[in-house]
């Protein structure tokens, strides 16, 4: 009873105090209690919605965990990237140390390397893996090509004959050609020499002919299908620079006491050969003066003179032409004309020879011309005079060894019988699966340089549509040829080689005289492009570009190690050959490589309002490239030589990154490698990185910088993605990156 009373009491308290609200009181309390409802229901929802994520993120790690590859072909690629990269270092700061720097602090340099890297580390595995193949013994039966590049490796490697015979067998020869000045003494006949005579004895006995004139043969600039012997400056023994500057020149002086010490070796009178020799370095340095440097012979346009020899005859008139050329390029069935047409690409040399020529005496030309041979002689001969060459060159590469003899061998037989070693290495070496997985890679590239040609907004579209017809219209060349696989066809190949002695200078000679002919016997046949003789060695750890074929090539030897693996994510192999093909592509519309119509053929293709566009943006990497300094040597990069290289590296890994996105629209996504907290697209540009990871000698790095047409590692992985906003964006840098320059640059 209490209770009801109670409850009574208090129910008509409180519709007193309802009661004594005001209207807008009442509301407000409405008003509150409906807040307070919806609080309460957004509190409910959330803890829902709490335990819903919590569930997704159990989702989300199972997903995770099962989207990151474990097959033994991630495995291995997460244990290169991991092995390879510093994670203390900000990619957003230095891309290259990040993916690099643990391999540049723990790589060795072998004594007989200028650098290590992944390039000459998968050379030394092919190297290796050729050298079994070479070492097997002949079999009863075994194809004739084989057997020959067999024995010529047997030849090579019998260093006791060398020892035995080196010296004696290559003095031998200089005598038959003329004799050495600085060896015959004062007596030696200086009537009786003339380099045009001496030229033509080099060449009856298989030794270089290019000491005062390059002789080569090349396709026709503007008629691709035509063969052209050309006449060119020679390759200096030594650099431009050090020689122009003569005796002022450390690395001159240097080279001074070796060639003085080279011929005391040879038997020269040593107080003989300092006079001999200072004479010689003297007319060197005059030959460097009359020269082009490699920034004056950047343009293919001022290489390509064609003349008839006739013409030749009138514009160089102290040159007996055609006399010399049928002598230099003599074979049973060649006679050359004075109509023919001679491509001289360096006209200007030429005419500053012939002032040089008749102000030098001969004993100065006859002894620069057989320094200059016996230089190139120097692997013929015994290891006391190889010691010697070998401490020259650690002058200016830091080198302090020889290679191995086996590894000397194996270099040999890749350049003097590169296609009998070819076929023997990839019929057993490569993958033929790996073929058919490029090529889709190839096609992939290509398309992505093609919707970035048609995007451009300052090339035209008459232009553009003859861009995309010569991107459509590369041929490409991937592993080998399959004539590699015919003994037969190899057989008709080497029919005309054969050894008849075991003397190596001898067996060099006669495969250099095989070459020379094969080429000199079809010199009046039409060029056939696809050749399949004219293809990379497939031993060769590169790639290329062939501007008059509008062709690459991606030989059986790159296609694999860091570069390629079937076995692994397609961002791993789109950024490592991927890159590699859209370098190579993009050759063809480099600032030399544009020069160049789908045909093969030097023809100005572009409107001249687009030309002039390029020509600003080529010129904005000169200057960017040209504005690094390199802090190991203090030397600027030379943006200039390296321009065409530089504007296929920028558009290389762009073509390649897009390539990779295509893939994965068409395809999905893929997993990502185990122990790298990455996302599929970032370990794109750590695959790219990985194949520039690279440690140099200090020597070799100055060397190169002044000399290589590519800059140094460092700076082709750093300055391209730095210019690309795909690489800013995955990366997550902000503005101000140290990665990011201040004004980016771009053609493609």
């Amino acid at each position: 009873m209490a209770y009801d009373t109670d409850e009574t009491l208090r129910r008509n308290r409180n519709r007193s105090w309802w009661k004594q609200r005001t209207q807008m009181e009442r509301i407000g309390i409405v008003l509150l209690a409906i807040a307070t409802l919806i609080i309460l229901a957004l509190i409910i929802a959330i803890s829902v919605v709490s335990g819903k994520i919590k569930d997704n993120d159990a989702d989300k790690s199972k997903e995770d965990k099962d989207s990151v590859c474990l097959t033994p072909g991630c495995v291995k690629a997460a244990s290169t990237v991991i092995q390879n990269m510093d994670e203390s270092v900000n990619p957003c700061d230095d891309f290259y140390q990040f993916a690099c720097g643990r391999y540049i602090k723990d790589a060795f340099i072998p004594e007989d390397h200028t650098e290590i890297n992944n390039f000459k580390v998968l050379a030394d595995v092919v190297k290796k893996q050729l050298k079994a193949i070479l070492e097997e013994p002949i079999k009863r039966g075994e194809s004739k090509p084989f057997v020959l590049v067999k024995k010529f490796y047997n030849i090579c490697m019998n260093t006791t004959a060398l020892e035995d015979e080196g010296l004696n067998t290559i003095k031998k020869i200089l005598k038959q050609v003329g004799g050495w000045p600085v060896l015959e003494g004062p007596n030696w006949d200086e009537n009786s020499f003339d380099w045009k005579t001496s030229t033509y004895a080099f060449r009856r006995h298989g030794l270089s002919v290019d000491n005062f004139i390059d002789f080569g043969f090349t396709h026709d600039a503007k008629n691709s299908s035509l063969r052209r012997i050309t006449l060119d400056q020679p390759q200096l023994d030594g650099s431009r620079d050090n020689l122009m500057r003569g005796f002022e020149d450390q690395l001159v002086n240097f080279y001074y006491e070796y060639m003085v010490d080279l011929a005391e070796l040879f038997g020269a009178d040593r107080a003989f050969a300092t006079f001999e020799v200072r004479n010689m370095i003297n007319f060197k340095s005059e030959i460097a003066k009359i020269t082009l440097s490699d920034e004056e012979r950047h343009n293919v346009d001022t290489l390509y003179n064609p003349m008839t020899i006739a013409e030749m005859q009138n514009r160089y008139r102290s040159i007996p032409w055609l006399e010399l050329i049928n002598n230099v390029i003599s074979s049973s069935n060649v006679k050359i004309l004075p109509t023919e047409v001679i491509i001289v690409m360096a006209p200007d040399y030429l005419a500053r020879l012939e002032r040089l020529l008749f102000q030098s005496s001969k004993r100065e030309q006859a002894n620069y011309a057989f320094f200059q041979t016996v230089r190139s002689l120097i692997d013929y001969l015994p290891d006391h005079i190889r010691d010697r060459e070998q401490q020259f060159r650690a002058v200016y590469s830091g080198v302090s060894q020889k290679p191995p003899r086996w590894s000397e061998c194996i270099d040999k037989v890749s350049q003097h019988l590169p296609i009998a070693a070819s076929a023997l290495y990839v019929r057993k070496h490569f993958h033929e699966e790996s073929k058919a997985a490029v090529s889709e890679m190839v096609f992939d590239v290509r398309n992505e340089l093609v919707k970035i040609i048609e995007k451009l907004d300052w090339m035209d579209d008459d232009t553009r549509k003859i861009a995309i017809d010569k991107a459509l219209s590369i041929t490409i060349h991937i592993g080998y040829p399959v004539e590699f696989l015919d003994d037969r066809t190899l057989e008709r190949y080497y029919a005309k080689l054969n050894f008849t002695t075991n003397n190596y200078y001898e067996v060099v000679s006669k495969i250099n005289l095989f070459h020379i002919d094969s080429v000199l016997r079809e010199i009046n046949d039409p060029l056939n492009k696809t050749d399949w003789r004219s293809r990379t060695t497939t031993t060769d750890i590169n790639a290329g570009y062939v501007a008059q074929e509008n062709s690459i090539q991606l030989p059986a030897g790159i296609l694999q190690g860091v570069f390629y693996d079937k076995d692994r994510p397609h961002y791993m192999n789109y950024g490592s050959i991927g890159y590699i093909i859209g370098h190579e592509i993009t050759h063809g519309f480099d600032d030399q490589g544009k020069k160049y119509n789908k045909m093969g053929d030097l023809e100005n293709w572009w409107a001249e309002k687009t030309n002039v566009a390029y020509a600003e943006k080529a010129k904005c990497f000169v200057k960017q490239y040209g504005d690094y300094i390199v802090p190991e040597v203090g030397l600027h990069l030379n943006g200039k030589i390296t321009q065409g290289e530089n504007i296929a590296d920028n558009g290389g890994i762009k073509e390649a990154y897009l390539a990779y996105n295509s893939w994965v629209e068409r395809n999905g996504p893929e997993p990502t490698l185990p122990g790298l907290n990455y996302t599929a697209k970032q370990l794109f540009w750590l695959a790219t990185a990985n194949c520039w990871c690279s440690k140099e000698r200090k020597e070799s790095l100055s060397n190169d910088i002044l000399l290589d047409d590519h800059s140094p590692s460092r700076y082709r992985v750093n300055v391209p993605f730095g210019n690309i906003h795909y690489f800013v964006e995955d990366f997550n840098c902000p503005a101000g990156s140290k990665m990011i320059p201040k004004q980016k640059c771009q053609v493609w």
